[in-house]
């Protein structure tokens, strides 16, 4: 079976074309993140000291009356959910939530996220989320799978367009083993 070579060169290009600004989010937030730059990073943080928590089912007037009351924009969305087990509200770019701090006192936590908070969010997946047959995607998990899935077909084309590195297919193949010999080693000794 004979491949066309300008069919792969061409799938290759326009795939890695479309889906460049999503391997820059997901190469700049990943490098990030492993230098311990998480979601609240470079976010406007509010907590405030509350002297007790609502009662149960009064979470949404108490958090639109606190925030008013210290001069805060309340979300567009007020739906309370729980995350974590505290009551909130909001969405990825401005949330709001109950919670304990770190010394068991009450607080009303308001986070406002940079653009770069919002993209490992995204990276991780946490986006809103539409119910499709028995599975819960968000339009950006779209954008994930149909990444990864091209980034099989870059190596795939990568190998066709080059014919199988006919020249230096010894070569080739002891840089894969190598590679696939470290990637086993630092998996094993990072477990």
């Amino acid at each position: 079976m004979k491949f066309d070579r300008k069919l792969w060169m061409q799938i290759h290009l326009y795939l890695s074309l479309f889906f460049l600004p999503a391997a820059f989010i997901y190469a700049l937030t990943g490098a990030l993140y492993l230098f311990d730059l998480r979601e609240e990073a470079g976010a406007k943080v509010h907590e405030i000291k509350l002297d007790s928590m609502p009662e149960k089912g009064q979470e949404k007037e108490f958090i639109i009356q606190t925030l008013e009351a210290n001069q805060l924009p309340v979300p567009k969305n007020t739906d309370v959910r729980m995350h974590r087990g505290n009551p909130a509200m909001g969405g990825l770019t401005y949330s709001v939530s109950l919670s304990l701090n770190k010394q068991g006192e009450p607080q009303l936590r308001a986070v406002d996220r940079s653009l770069y908070g919002i993209l490992l969010l995204m990276h991780k997946a946490k986006g809103s989320k539409y119910e499709i047959g028995s599975f819960k995607l968000g339009l950006f998990d779209f954008i994930a799978i149909g990444f990864a899935l091209s980034l099989m077909i870059f190596y795939f084309s990568g190998l066709v367009v080059t014919s199988f590195c006919k020249k230096n297919r010894a070569s080739a193949f002891g840089v894969f083993v190598g590679g696939l010999f470290i990637t086993s080693l630092a998996i094993y000794l990072s477990v």
